[in-house]
């Protein structure tokens, strides 16, 4: 239980943080929208979509490769290979995130509207960068320390947000009396300057902690140990790393090939270019990023229970591997359905105040509330997916992403092409998508590690609360709103209300098992208090 609570407390820091990140990003979103329209938002998301997909390819699976093959080292007290593990993983980055850097800029005229090509190349140097960087998170990561991952990720966000506004700022100065699509193109190249400034920052702190600590990480093999060669150690990243970039690589391009489909039909039925990348911008610039929000739990948990379950599973501990499972899943569940509830019922407001341009508003908070369910679905999904990879079974995710995927795009081109729903097809395919993974994964984890989904426990009970939640805050908002007309305050109230009574709610559906609640920082302590135990 020691360890379970230890990983769970480390996805906590590393969700906190995540959530602060994402919070960030969806708060200067809305001025760099105001600067560069949401036609440059469109160019700028079609540019990172596929920045993104090239950095999945080249280096994004690094951490949870090198946090894997780290951590199990660490447990069988092979200190050198560890050490050679990080050595091999930065010739690997220098090597493959380099070459894609260089190919990408190359190649970005051919794989992008012409508008995105500048904010495309001006990202390409940050494939590179992002790898070096994730190396060093991966390595903390496998000594169960997510706190200089957090720290580096709320400083890249900040640096990002910051140079993403004033360099769009700067760039569209010359564009201001032509407007347009020029206009728009450079504000989306100089939001892109501020990731890649973001990156450079995140990177140059995780590179100091690291001088700063390796004394204390460092530590020799006993005399009679054997290392493991560098050509062995190679073999080792490339088959963790391969397949693992495949899944990542699969299960993240869904949102390319989203793009790709929604443009060529928008074509189809007569809407130009700069009209669908508009509408796309409301999509991925305002649903998607707002749907990553609660999600950034589900990635946290995912990264900290990585070390932790490969350690057990090596150790062949399989009840300590079905407990971290399904601790790292309630606690996820218990987080995640709620804040899908919640942001179904407070989409009008939240989409006001953080994207106010009228002509978008309701649009994108009909997607907001049709999209709400998909939370859920891409949380427990990346949760999954990480539980899998740390078992050793790193070609499963891959197996079922790809059948996930392949659903996917059918249903998606039929809804566009039958139907008159556009953006909303998109919406409905991404949580059909979100959903099918979960269904596929989760028969996987029960084939390989026996574990058993605690329906009633794990879903039924935050359900429940959550409806109880939703029914307060509902009314607690719209019934401030019709009283005052104001925006803000009812919301901050119905939040704060809203909060509280999901807790206490919780804390009384959990109260004859409190133990299952252990896991989440604090919360015992106030349970025992309200039930005096």
């Amino acid at each position: 239980m020691g360890q379970t609570k230890s990983f769970v407390k480390q996805a906590s820091i590393l969700a906190v943080a995540g959530i602060v990140v994402r919070i960030i990003g969806v708060l200067y979103r809305s001025p760099l929208t105001e600067l560069i329209t949401p036609e440059g938002i469109g160019y700028y998301g079609t540019a990172y979509n596929i920045y993104a997909l090239i950095l999945l390819i080249s280096s994004y699976s690094i951490p949870s490769a090198i946090s894997k093959l780290i951590a199990e080292k660490l447990t069988l007290h092979q200190y050198n290979n560890a050490q050679k593990i990080l050595k091999c993983a930065y010739i690997y980055i220098c090597v493959i995130g380099g070459a894609t850097a260089l190919v990408t800029y190359i190649l970005a005229p051919f794989i992008v509207t012409e508008h995105a090509v500048p904010a495309l190349r001006v990202l390409t140097p940050t494939i590179f960068l992002s790898g070096l960087l994730g190396v060093l998170r991966g390595y903390f990561q496998a000594y169960q320390t997510t706190v200089y991952t957090s720290v580096s990720q709320i400083i890249e966000q900040v640096f990002n947000a910051i140079v993403s506004i004033l360099a769009a700022y700067l760039f569209i100065q010359p564009y201001l009396m032509v407007g347009g699509s020029d206009l728009a193109s450079a504000g989306a190249t100089g939001s892109a300057i501020g990731t890649g400034a973001g990156v450079t920052i995140g990177l140059c702190y995780m590179f100091f902690m690291y001088m700063r600590k390796r004394h204390k990480l460092i530590v020799q093999d006993e005399p009679d140990l054997s290392e493991d060669s560098y050509k062995t150690i190679f073999r080792m990243i490339i088959q963790i790393v391969t397949p693992i970039i495949f899944a990542t690589c699969v299960y993240n391009l869904v949102t390319t090939l989203d793009m790709y489909i929604f443009y060529f039909f928008m074509n189809i039925q007569g809407i130009s270019t700069v009209e669908a990348v508009t509408m796309y911008g409301i999509y991925s610039g305002e649903f998607i990023v707002l749907q990553n929000v609660p999600v950034a739990l589900a990635s946290a948990m995912s990264t900290a229970a990585i070390p932790s379950i490969a350690s057990s599973w090596a150790l062949r501990n399989k009840n300590m591997t079905r407990s971290q499972i399904a601790s790292s899943i309630r606690v996820t569940m218990i987080i995640l359905i709620p804040s899908a509830i919640g942001l179904a019922i407070l989409a009008f407001p939240i989409i006001g105040l953080l994207f106010p341009q009228e002509e978008t508003l309701y649009i994108a908070t009909n997607l907001l509330i049709l999209g709400s369910p998909a939370i859920v679905f891409f949380g427990l999904s990346t949760l999954t997916n990480g539980i899998l990879q740390a078992i050793g079974e790193v070609n499963v995710p891959l197996k079922n992403a790809i059948v996930a995927l392949g659903y996917h795009i059918v249903l998606l081109v039929i809804l566009l092409m039958l139907t008159p729903l556009d953006l909303f097809a998109l919406v409905i395919a991404n949580t059909t998508y979100g959903f099918h993974i979960c269904y596929l994964n989760s028969k996987a984890l029960k084939r390989y590690t026996h574990y058993k989904d605690e329906l009633r426990r794990t879903y039924f009970l935050p359900l429940l609360a959550a409806v109880i939640m939703g029914v307060v805050t509902y009314i607690t908002y719209y019934g401030l709103f019709a009283l005052t007309s104001r925006v803000l305050f009812p919301m901050l109230i119905s939040f704060i209300l809203s909060v509280t009574v999901y807790f206490v709610v919780v804390i009384f559906l959990y109260s004859d098992h409190l133990e299952e609640l252990e896991q989440i920082p604090y919360l015992t302590k106030i349970a025992r208090k309200i039930l005096k135990k």
